[in-house]
């Protein structure tokens, strides 16, 4: 009898320890607080919202466009005038933060996790110590957070809101309170319940997924060597039709630069800056969408035009389009740009080969390491 009470009484206590164990790990819309530092954000992520947030948010406090409070529980609006006296008498800057925070609610059980980002907190070190640059509460800047882009390096996607970045979880971050516990007695369990709400094998629901392309601006330049090369044909045919139709070259800016009397004068296209997204499909194979051309009519900068807007020239080089041409890319040229990023010319080809052959989220890697 006492061996079955035993063997009863263990099993019990086995039960209650899954229950206990499985309990952490099942919890319904529990405030949290976590930290994002800026020194503490990788370049694979895309983009560093430390950086970028608080600017943004900034120019929009400013335009009056969102909301300023004292903190969580708004009870308190801070003006944009109240907050400039806030930063000269503290001698702190609310765009050069390091360090920013989210108010966010978890919900998670044994095969998901939820989130949703309630505000952003701002706090800073200053001469007098840690003060508050104050909150922004999410929902009162939805609108401005979903129309404004974040700015991203090499490694990002072409385009990607603010609103997107924020629930992509593509930053670093650390759980500081969980609901009442603030670990700062037992700082392992703030890892245990993130790895577990966020790195384990639960789906997050409602997390952003970046798309795979990137925003790139190309050089095509003359080609002496070779005149028989795309590119160049592109811009003999490009400069014979501006020669032909004066009124659109002074329509794109050339009124500027050259007398729309003088008609008999011809221009000759020097540079031409292609913008592109290119999007990486299977076997990193890349599909490339023409977006605008930027045209330099001897050696001077042009407006730029839509893609759609050229295709109206119908232009033809040996029996293909403008846009086939393009594609195909068989002609000589050099990256611009990637994404925000100046490319250096002496390094195009090296960022080209990483497009073509790596990861998408690690291109700057690959050129360091093929520097090396």
């Amino acid at each position: 009898m006492r061996t079955h009470l035993g063997k009863y009484g263990l099993l019990l206590g086995l039960l209650f320890i899954c229950f206990t164990a499985n309990a952490r790990k099942i919890y319904t819309e529990i405030p949290t607080l976590i930290h994002l530092a800026e020194a503490e954000q990788d370049d694979t992520f895309g983009f560093n919202l430390v950086q970028s947030l608080p600017l943004f948010l900034y120019d929009q406090i400013n335009k009056g466009k969102i909301k300023l409070w004292d903190s969580p529980k708004k009870q308190l609006n801070i003006s944009a005038e109240a907050l400039k006296n806030i930063e000269a008498s503290n001698q702190v800057s609310f765009v050069k933060q390091r360090h920013i925070f989210f108010n966010e609610l978890w919900t998670s059980n044994l095969s998901k996790t939820e989130f949703v980002i309630m505000g952003i907190s701002f706090l800073t070190e200053s001469k007098n110590g840690k003060i508050s640059l104050g909150y922004v509460d999410l929902s009162e800047a939805l609108l401005c957070l979903n129309q404004n882009y974040v700015p991203c390096n090499v490694n990002g996607p072409a385009k990607i809101t603010y609103l997107e970045a924020l629930y992509s979880r593509r930053y670093q971050f650390n759980l500081l309170q969980f609901g009442k516990q603030d670990f700062s007695q037992d700082p392992i369990q703030s890892f245990r319940i993130k790895k577990d709400a966020f790195y384990s094998k639960k789906k997050v629901e409602g997390k952003y997924q970046p798309k795979q392309d990137k925003l790139i601006t190309y050089v095509i330049e003359p080609n002496d060597i070779d005149s028989t090369d795309a590119g160049t044909l592109c811009i003999q045919q490009i400069e014979s039709y501006l020669n032909d139709n004066k009124e659109i070259l002074f329509n794109l800016g050339g009124n500027q630069y050259f007398d729309y009397q003088n008609r008999l004068l011809d221009i000759r296209i020097t540079r031409m800056e292609v913008t592109e997204i290119w999007t990486q499909v299977a076997d990193k194979n890349i599909l490339s969408n023409v977006q605008s051309i930027r045209l330099f009519a001897n050696n001077k900068p042009l407006q730029t035009i839509a893609f759609a807007d050229i295709t109206k020239w119908q232009l033809l080089m040996n029996f293909k389009t403008l846009e086939d041409v393009l594609q195909e890319k068989t002609f000589q040229y050099h990256l611009y740009k990637i994404n925000q990023d100046l490319i250096p010319f002496n390094e195009s080809d090296l960022y080209i080969k990483a497009l073509r052959n790596y990861y998408w989220t690690k291109v700057s890697y690959y050129v360091k390491y093929s520097r090396e």
